[in-house]
């Protein structure tokens, strides 16, 4: 992809049609595999690279020429994919904002609702996020917007104020 005639389209973007054509022409291969490597799903790749396309056009009528246009198209992709991720976290069948896989069991939901009531909410997200759906501490970081030493100590913090409610059950 040429940067000079990538920002050329993206400063005639907003008034010329053709631009529109032939700057997704352009990109849409590389922005696509980009999403998709960030979402994982064909489907929803799509929805979001639409969103990305759609913000991009938005945002074309004050874009002001750089030399590195890409970074900027990227930067628009990234936060829509997070934004998305976002989304599906909070709208995934949260059961008093606790998801828990499927496959356990009725007391050891109980047993796990239980302890993250003891938590707030941003440890009882992170302790999900990391125990219960497998993300690493990075990708907490960025889908949260917070720094990874925050996810680390909320999730220390978090499983600290469990063990010590379990030592007290028990």
């Amino acid at each position: 992809m040429d940067n000079k005639k990538i920002d050329q389209l993206l400063l005639e973007l907003f008034s010329n049609k053709n631009s529109f054509r032939e700057f997704y022409e352009c990109t849409h291969t590389h922005i696509f595999a980009y999403i998709m490597s960030v979402i994982k799903n064909y489907d929803n790749s799509r929805d979001v690279m639409q969103e990305v396309y759609i913000k991009i056009y938005q945002a074309s009528q004050n874009y002001h020429s750089m030399s590195k246009p890409l970074a900027w198209i990227y930067t628009i992709a990234r936060n829509e994919c997070y934004m998305y991720l976002r989304k599906r976290v909070y709208m995934d069948e949260y059961v008093d904002n606790v998801l828990l896989p499927k496959q356990i069991d009725k007391d050891t939901r109980m047993i796990l609702e239980e302890l993250f009531n003891l938590l707030n909410k941003r440890e009882r997200e992170v302790i999900i996020m990391h125990s219960l759906w497998g993300f690493k501490h990075y990708e907490i970081a960025k889908l949260l917007d917070i720094s990874i030493s925050t996810s680390l100590s909320c999730y220390h913090r978090g499983m600290k104020k469990m063990k010590k409610e379990m030592e007290i059950e028990i």
